[in-house]
């Protein structure tokens, strides 16, 4: 429930003996309830954080669906000298993008999420219901050579930036499906420049309708479109907008730590084996570290809406601003440890799969900064840090309730 009117006893005399000597301790949550700028706070949000890196993300994807851009001018160069180099530079924009796109992705809040998540969905389809599938986008190149083919009649598991991934860094012409799908039975027997350009003519559809998304996602929060910022900072609409971004904050948990790190390292429960290397997110560009980093960038921001009110204002005007610095070293041990890796996230689960023991990943998520036998162990363990304290001290802190999603902790 949003801004309770008081806090447990126990615990409020739990958090306050954790705060260092010297913080205000005596503002109550009703003193700091009548005199935040909670209208202000939900305001920023939309206008510093939420609406410009929707904006960030389409101003990307149409550089790189130009008539002129990266995508147009690899397929173009497809069996020519310049083949190679404009792929790179393809894939070097998609990378820009996708790290945009994980920086949006750990505040999706209002119409990112409406319907089930539609909208994002379509934009990106991991940890969804209908997530990648190598055979479905196979079947969806061949279809599409079509002229009357339509990706709006395909499901989300052969659309979005995954999709685009797939095609642009999958060396493997040969498909994915079984041997029974009608669509691929001829598709091994084509020469490799028709496969390489009847993907390419494929990516030119997913990133149109990349392009067509992510304006949409834009116009609905748009003043001059369907302007759901109004509805977000409306005062009567506060406590609701208020706990959809103290929600969004998890991401950061049940996406970043349990989805990309835990499951795939085996420490998530969700892995029942050694390690579940085939759920590593992005494992064609082999960039799931890259994302996040951008993930934690992004949490970053949610905590404290960059430059303007955020959480942190909230935590530090109730006397506990300990906590907030807390998570901000964490965040920066975790963004420095990716950036000292040598090998992949795919290289590391490697070798824990290869040793036959989860026993180093184990020490090394336990123990981050005095063990980092596999880095990426490690990294789990600072965003248990951050996760941990987000549902003990910040949710007692900022009054209110963990989300529904957020009901167990597997590791």
């Amino acid at each position: 429930m949003f801004l309770k009117n008081t806090l447990l006893l126990f615990v409020s005399l739990t958090l306050i003996a954790c705060v260092s000597e010297g913080e205000n301790n005596e503002l109550t949550s009703t003193n700091v309830n009548e005199t935040f700028d909670f209208t202000g706070m939900i305001a920023n949000y939309a206008d510093e954080v939420i609406i410009p890196s929707y904006q960030n993300f389409s101003n990307e994807i149409k550089a790189l669906n130009g008539p002129s851009g990266p995508i147009a001018t690899y397929c173009n160069s497809i069996g020519q000298a310049n083949e190679t180099s404009d792929l790179e530079t393809a894939q070097i924009a998609w990378r820009s993008a996708m790290t945009t796109w994980q920086g949006a992705e750990t505040i999706l809040v209002g119409p990112a999420v409406d319907n089930g998540g539609q909208l994002r969905n379509k934009i990106y389809s991991f940890f969804s219901n209908a997530p990648l599938s190598a055979c479905a986008v196979d079947q969806a190149v061949v279809l599409a050579q079509d002229p009357q083919f339509d990706i709006l009649s395909r499901s989300n598991n052969q659309r979005g930036m995954d999709t685009l991934e797939y095609l642009l860094f999958n060396n493997d012409l040969t498909h994915n499906c079984p041997a029974q799908i009608v669509e691929t039975q001829n598709w091994n027997a084509l020469s490799l420049e028709d496969r390489a350009n009847q993907r390419c003519d494929f990516a030119k559809i997913i990133i149109d309708d990349i392009e067509d998304t992510s304006e949409d996602l834009v116009n609905a929060w748009a003043p001059t479109g369907n302007n759901y910022r109004s509805t977000f900072i409306d005062p009567n609409n506060i406590s609701t907008s208020f706990e959809s971004l103290s929600d969004a904050l998890f991401y950061i948990e049940l996406e970043t730590k349990d989805a990309k790190l835990g499951i795939p390292t085996g420490i998530n429960n969700g892995c029942s084996e050694l390690t579940c290397i085939d759920s590593v997110e992005s494992s064609y560009s082999d960039s799931g570290l890259e994302n996040i980093k951008a993930n934690l960038n992004g949490f970053k921001d949610a905590l404290t809406g960059i430059s303007g009110l955020g959480f942190d204002d909230i935590v530090a005007a109730k006397g506990f601003s300990s906590v907030t610095q807390e998570f901000l070293s964490n965040v920066t041990k975790a963004i420095n440890l990716i950036d000292s890796m040598d090998d992949t996230l795919l290289e590391q689960i490697q070798q824990i799969e290869n040793s036959g023991s989860d026993t180093d990943c184990l020490n090394s998520q336990a123990n981050p900064e005095g063990v980092q036998t596999i880095p990426v162990c490690s990294l789990h363990g600072y965003l248990k840090r951050i996760s941990d304290s987000l549902r003990t001290e910040f949710i007692t802190i900022v009054d209110v309730d963990l989300p529904t999603r957020a009901g167990g902790d597997n590791d």
